[in-house]
């Protein structure tokens, strides 16, 4: 049962994409659901919608969080160009894209800009980035490069995912689909983007996470003239057509297009209580249920899967293995020293998952099963 708070940000959302012409009754604990609006990334989209009242406390936040947008967008454009100019293929991604199908571009927050380069090339990407005054970590990674300059947070990808297979292979087709835009900037083709929407959803639905933002995009997203049934065999060749069909559903629920079942009000439920980003205890607790299995083995399994991927993530993490199996002692040898060198109370953290109970992984055994997962 969502609480009066709630609902109320529920039909800031629908009055936000003009389904409806008012919000609810305002309710008596203002300050939850200021914390609500920001927990769930959605102040950009709401805050018009506000009454004068509630938009005072949000003010400057509010303008904060436009000046990023712009900022963001300006230094987006900069970047792709560069990237272009550099003889580098790139295709924005996400929440970049995604704010094109708000009614204005700046109701959409983000955390940061990623975008997926071939070929990719580190040191061809890092002059490009240096020209333009940002700085990246100093080693590339295997899935993404992190740049900053000031606000501004790029997210350089290899590759989109951290499967293999099916997923790995509909990564290398996209660009063949992709539509050329300027240069070597391309964007992916409709029904390539969806997919990859609710590829990363899922991702991030299993670490425990769900939240607003991500429902309003879900449901701006299934508005688009898109080969839906297309899409829908690519996520059920992925094992994900009963997840894509359960978020379509949530969405359409909470803009007020359908009536909730029992399993859309707990997801909204699970949203509005870990927010965009999740909590440590949801995502241990997905970690764990993910596993299967008992509460005690699933947390001996999770601790020891922060540590020795699946193979197939570590063929992902280490291409040499895909040319070299045997060699997969060595890598899982140097993949211990790379968390024994990193951030001893940080890996610690990672690997204690003493403070889940077993009501917080039987919430999340219902989270999954009404996310068709």
């Amino acid at each position: 049962m969502l609480t009066d708070e709630q609902r109320y940000v529920l039909s800031l959302l629908q009055k936000s994409f003009g389904l409806r012409t008012e919000s609810a009754a305002i309710p008596e604990d203002t300050q939850q659901l200021l914390r609500c609006i920001q927990k769930n990334g959605i102040l950009l989209t709401v805050f018009q919608s506000l009454p004068p009242a509630l938009q005072e406390p949000l003010r400057t936040r509010y303008y904060a969080a436009v000046r990023q947008a712009v900022l963001q967008s300006c230094e987006g454009e900069r970047v792709l160009q560069a990237l272009s100019e550099a003889g580098l293929d790139c295709i924005s991604l996400k929440g970049w894209e995604l704010r094109k199908l708000y009614p204005n571009t700046t109701m959409r927050q983000m955390a940061d800009l990623d975008i997926l380069v071939k070929p990719y090339e580190y040191p061809r990407i890092c002059a490009a980035m240096e020209k333009l005054g940002y700085r990246g970590d100093g080693e590339s990674s295997w899935k993404h490069d992190s740049f900053r300059k000031g606000e501004v947070h790029i997210e350089m990808h290899k590759r989109l995912t951290d499967d293999s297979g099916a997923i790995q292979a509909w990564e290398r087709e996209l660009w063949s689909r992709a539509e050329r835009v300027e240069g070597r900037v391309y964007r992916m083709a409709p029904e390539d983007f969806a997919v990859f929407h609710f590829v990363h959803l899922h991702k991030d639905f299993m670490n425990g996470s769900l939240g607003l933002r991500r429902i309003a995009d879900t449901w701006l997203l299934s508005r688009q003239p898109t080969d839906t049934e297309q899409v829908k065999r690519r996520l059920d060749a992925f094992g994900m057509g009963r997840f894509y069909e359960r978020m379509l559903h949530l969405a359409r629920a909470s803009l007020g297009e359908e009536e909730a079942d029992p399993g859309a009000e707990l997801l909204l439920a699970h949203a509005f209580t870990y927010g965009i980003y999740g909590s440590d205890r949801s995502y241990k607790a997905g970690r764990i249920a993910a596993m299967g299995g008992s509460l005690r083995s699933g947390k001996l399994r999770s601790a020891i899967a922060a540590v020795f991927l699946p193979y197939s993530r570590m063929k992902a993490q280490f291409p040499i293995l895909q040319r070299h199996p045997l060699l997969l002692p060595y890598c899982w040898l140097k993949r211990i020293v790379r968390f024994l060198r990193g951030d001893r109370k940080r890996s610690r953290a990672r690997l204690d998952y003493t403070g889940i109970r077993e009501e917080d992984y039987r919430e999340m055994k219902r989270f999954f099963e009404a996310g068709g997962v």
